[in-house]
Order: structure tokens, then sequence, then C-alpha cells
């Protein structure tokens, strides 16, 4: 029974190969829910929306052929299955039409706000989105450099389309969302600010706190200043400010797993952080 067993696991083996070699690793993981987005025609934001969908996968075969190789080895193959996205979170600016600083509010009552994350290992070609965004940050347009502010993300909003994936990323082999529930980013300085119409472009440096670790990193924003779009958006007066960011990270600099499944969850994360504050008057 057990040279069958063996014999059935390799063949199962072989069959989940061609399926990923011919379709993709994306299509490996079974999916309880499909990302939608929609752009916000104030901001421009193209922002996530979740719909429950059930999306079969191929992740049963592996499965049946690791446990009929050993049907004692399970514990090893859902650990490799972790999926690390991490989110990172970002801060910068407010604005206002006047000579002084505005200060904006950025827990978006739409919900427009969000990161995306994203890994591209070997195997594994991995994208996820966070929503729980807050923080409030101050921006002059007359003098962009002095920007200030704190962004605040809810660690349980990172969201994956697999429920497995998901209940991985949350627990605490990763980021542990119980005990460190928010990931953060804390402005503290500006340079290389260029200020073209309504939109200015720097170089942030700030402190980024994630899985109870603080380290100061820099990255490219975008910022531009909606004078009185408020309105058009909420109904109320005010201003608003739409802060872009592009960049990556290194999960081993947030003690994440350093050196662990690198073939399914790259080292480096890309975020792309897309965000409206509103500043009512």
């Amino acid at each position: 029974m057990r040279r069958f067993l063996q014999t059935a696991g390799v063949g199962l083996a072989a069959a989940s190969l061609v399926g990923w070699l011919a379709f993709g690793s994306s299509f490996i993981w079974t999916r309880t829910s499909v990302t939608r987005w929609q752009k916000d025609p104030v901001t421009e934001i193209d922002g996530p929306v979740i719909e429950k969908k059930f999306v079969p996968g191929r992740q049963s075969l592996s499965r049946v052929a690791v446990r009929a190789e050993n049907p004692k080895q399970t514990g090893w193959f859902m650990s490799m299955k972790n999926k690390f996205p991490c989110a990172l979170i970002f801060a910068s600016v407010a604005a206002t039409a006047f000579a002084a600083p505005l200060e904006f509010d950025f827990k978006d009552p739409k919900g427009v706000n969000n990161v995306i994350f994203k890994t591209d290992a070997p195997l594994e070609s991995i994208n996820g989105t966070a929503t729980g965004i807050s923080g409030k940050v101050t921006f002059d347009p007359d003098n962009p450099g002095a920007v200030k502010g704190k962004i605040v993300v809810q660690s349980s909003s990172l969201h994956v389309g697999n429920p497995m994936q998901k209940e991985h990323l949350h627990s605490d082999k990763w980021l542990d969302v119980a005990k460190y529930p928010e990931i953060t980013f804390e402005v503290e300085s500006a340079k290389n600010v260029k200020t073209e119409g309504n939109v200015t472009t720097a170089e942030v440096t700030g402190k980024m706190s994630l899985h109870g670790v603080t380290r100061a990193i820099t990255v490219p924003v975008k910022m531009t200043f909606l004078k009185d779009k408020l309105k058009a958006r909420t109904g109320k007066e005010g201003d608003l400010l739409v802060i872009r960011a592009n960049f990556k990270i290194k999960r081993s600099d947030f003690a994440i797993n350093p050196g662990q499944f690198e073939d399914k969850v790259s080292e480096e994360i890309e975020l792309n952080l897309s965000i409206a504050g509103a500043a009512q008057r």
C-alpha cells in the first residue's frame, strides 16, 4: 500500500508541475474573493473593491502528492506556502490655499485609499491590498519641504484572495497582526522638492515601523493639491491632497523570516501607495 501511495504521489506531483508550467503559479491557489478596481472621479485613485467569488485552484494536487509521498509530512508544506505581502506605510502632506499649512485627514470615508503590495519570487507572484488607512499630515503649498505627519495602516486590513494565504500572512509566523496591529510611517524631512502647478515631487525621509521594527527609509512621492475639490467628493467645503508613491522594502530589514522561503516569497516587496486626504473648511 505504501509503495502504491508513493507511486501515486509522484504521478500527482508531475501533474501539478505540468499545470503550474502551463497556467502560471497564480492559478495554483484557490481564492474565495476577487479584487475589482474602480477609479474615483475626483482624486483619480484606483481603489480596490473586494468581492466574494470562488475561483478554484490547483493546490490540492500538490498537497495530495506530498502527503502520498510521506503522509506524516504536512507541516513544512503549509509553512512553505506562506505568502508574505508586506504592507508598508507611508506619510506625507496636507495642503491649503492660504499661506498657513492645513492638516489633512487621510481616513477616507469612501474607502478608496489603498496600498498595493507585490512579491515576485521564482515560483510565485503574489499581489495584495491594504485599505485600513488613517493618519494626519500637514502641507504648506508655499513651503512643501516642511511636510510633517504620520500615516497608519491597520495590519489586519492586508488582504489576499486565498483565505489560507491570508491566515498565514496575519499569523505570528509572518506579520503577527495581533501583536503588531499597526504599520506606520512618520515623516521627518523632505529634499529635492520640486513644484509645477499643483503637483509637488519630493524624496521624503521618515521612520517606518513594521513587525515591531522601526527603520529610517526614504521614498519618492508625488503630491497633488486639489483646491476646493472636497465639495465635489463629499459635499463639504475644503481641499484635497492626493499622495502617490512607489518603492520597495526588504522583509529582512523588518525581521520577517529573513533568508527563508525566498523561492515563494521574494526578499524585496514592492509597494504602491495611493491615498487622498481631506482638509475641511
